[in-house]
């Protein structure tokens, strides 16, 4: 049993223990806060798609200045309550990432702006898709949509591609942006490492994820936080909270690896062709493989989803060595890759583009369905 100090009441000893208590508390978290902060000085510079996802946050939020609400955009982008992130409107012109960008007002890359209900004359293409589709580090003009738009006739590609976008990000991108527009065809540029991003609900920013439940598919961080309000939550977060959640997170999350994300992906691509079947539109699957330059990757997932589902799908990787008249690996690289990137070049992108021209002479786009004989489609496990 305790008891007092000669001199002192019960009350100031549970006092100046207490005291001491939160003042060795305070140390610790200023002790855990600085090594963070030395952490991020001097180790190497985080990925997107860091684990535990708490850590990742707070790699986000010590490693990057607030973002402003007053500002028009952040780095040519924009928040949106469903995917995180969008194009900004009405870019001429501007740099992002080595490449001059420009949007029209609906935050679509390009200036086009689309008629809406969309003229009978003109077949609407929609490209869904992450960086690959976007046109990482190229103009507007050498972007794989632009070329397919280029070398058909009466046709109009809608770029919807934008960086570092998982599946869950490009189903709101056709929900929201997309289907307004009428499309005759839905082409997604599969990326094997997006899957992966379907597993996250942070990848260098907040973002939606599909996840299963005994009761169905549901959204998961939807509305997706403002960047700023996130910032500041985080920052906010005492390490000694933190620390222990980073470390359960670890002990109990599963690693990724070659088959992450397969069951995630599956369902998403699976919502997109029935919304865009449903309207009566085609629903195309492009592969863009990350190494052009090298042997086949096995794209085990592209090839039996393809299979296995009947869908329509498009294989690049043939034809770019096809185009090439090469196997040399050197030769590939510097011709289809921008330099020390893992991005197309124009040329690379060019490919992908007359692998979707050749396959689309062979099978005609057609005019979807008036909007007036459409079925109506909704995904009723999602808010």
């Amino acid at each position: 049993m305790l008891s007092a100090a000669p001199g002192k009441s019960r009350g100031r000893v549970w006092t100046e223990r207490g005291l001491a208590l939160l003042f060795c508390l305070a140390l610790t978290e200023t002790l855990l806060r600085g090594g963070f902060m030395l952490a991020l000085r001097f180790g190497p510079p985080p990925n997107c798609g860091l684990r535990p996802e708490l850590l990742g946050r707070l790699v986000y939020a010590y490693s990057h200045d607030r973002p402003s609400p007053t500002a028009a955009d952040q780095g040519g982008l924009v928040p949106d309550q469903h995917r995180g992130y969008r194009l900004a409107p009405n870019m001429r012109q501007r740099e992002v990432h080595g490449a001059a960008i420009s949007s029209n007002s609906g935050g679509i890359r390009g200036e086009r702006e689309y008629a809406s209900p969309k003229p009978s004359s003109v077949l609407r293409l929609i490209a869904l898709g992450d960086s690959f589709t976007f046109g990482e580090g190229v103009p507007d003009s050498a972007t794989w949509p632009t070329q397919l738009e280029q070398a058909l006739s009466n046709v109009e590609v809608v770029n919807l591609g934008m960086p570092a976008y998982a599946h869950d990000q490009m189903y709101f991108a056709l929900v929201d942006d997309g289907m307004p527009l009428e499309p005759d065809a839905v082409i997604l540029g599969f990326y094997p490492h997006d899957k992966w991003r379907d597993e996250l609900t942070f990848y260098c920013s907040d973002k939606p994820r599909f996840s299963p439940t005994p009761d169905g598919w549901r959204i998961e961080n939807i509305p997706v936080p403002l960047p700023w309000d996130a910032h500041d939550q985080y920052k906010r977060l005492p390490f000694l909270y933190a620390l222990p959640r980073i470390l359960i997170e670890a002990l109990t999350q599963s690693p990724l690896d070659d088959h992450s994300g397969e069951e995630r992906a599956t369902e998403i691509l699976h919502r997109m062709r029935k919304r865009t079947e449903a309207a009566g539109a085609r629903f195309i699957i492009v592969n863009l493989p990350d190494h052009p330059e090298g042997p086949a990757a096995p794209q085990d997932f592209f090839k039996e989803y393809c299979s296995s589902t009947g869908a329509e799908c498009v294989d690049t990787w043939p034809l770019f060595r096809a185009m090439a008249g090469t196997e040399d690996v050197d030769t590939l690289r510097a011709r289809y890759l921008r330099p020390n990137d893992i991005h197309y070049s124009r040329d690379g992108y060019a490919v992908v583009a007359e692998a979707l021209r050749r396959h689309l002479a062979q099978h005609p786009i057609k005019p979807a369905l008036p909007r007036a004989n459409r079925a109506a489609v909704g995904d009723e496990t999602l808010p």
